[in-house]
């Protein structure tokens, strides 16, 4: 009975452990290797922020794959290095530095009731944050399709937090990011994605930003504008 209990635990824990496998390609993860390996020489007192020794949604995500628990690794490393270099000041305790950013991304994936939504969630916000804070792109390949950390719905339509971002998303279909006021966007549902375009002065659509699948913009559906 418990040789059966084993293979059946097994057997589903696969297609997560699968999953998280491929968040991270094999000419990725040499790249954080790589990174990893210089960036010790001055940082090697920086803790990994994810402790596997504590039981909780970030460490369940993260502890089981290598390639993710480097990548974190990396990211801890990074948000350090981001603040020395921006302010030439020496963080006080590396110890607890990235504790509020690790506190409030375990929190948010505590929320997700799909597993492998959190997980790409978090995928997304280790390569959005790791590029932020190295300042360039040189460890992950370019990221395709964007994540919703957050949204709501208002009587105008809704309202999306993207990591870098806050965008509104209209019910007649017109879309308004932060930063960018003054153009004129659009957004539509795509399949399983939404995508926020742009007309440009030809009159062509223009695809600017795709995003996963997100159930608050889905039930909006707005459609794709024929050009």
């Amino acid at each position: 009975m418990f040789k059966k209990l084993i293979i059946v635990l097994l057997f589903l824990s696969f297609p997560f452990l699968s999953f998280a496998s491929s968040c991270i390609s094999d000419k990725e993860y040499e790249n954080i290797r790589a990174g990893l390996a210089t960036e010790k020489d001055f940082y090697s007192s920086v803790p990994n922020m994810v402790s596997c020794e504590k039981q909780n949604q970030l460490s369940y995500l993260i502890c089981n794959d290598k390639k993710m628990k480097d990548a974190m690794m990396l990211l801890s490393i990074g948000f350090i290095y981001a603040y020395e270099n921006a302010t030439h000041t020496p963080v006080a305790d590396y110890s607890t530095y990235n504790n509020d950013f690790r506190d409030w991304l375990n929190n948010l994936l505590s929320k997700e009731k799909d597993q492998s939504v959190a997980m790409r969630k978090l995928c997304y916000i280790i390569k959005t944050e790791t590029w932020n804070s190295f300042g360039d792109s040189h460890y992950y390949e370019p990221i395709t399709s964007h994540e919703v950390i957050s949204s709501k719905i208002n009587k105008n339509g809704a309202v999306i937090d993207t990591l870098s971002r806050i965008i509104y998303l209209g019910k007649s279909c017109d879309a308004n990011l932060s930063g960018e006021e003054k153009i004129k966007h659009i957004w539509y549902n795509d399949g399983n994605q939404f995508v926020i375009a742009q007309f440009d002065k030809s009159n062509n659509l223009k695809e600017l930003y795709r995003f996963n699948y997100d159930e608050k913009v889905a039930k909006l559906n707005c459609k794709k504008p024929s050009e």
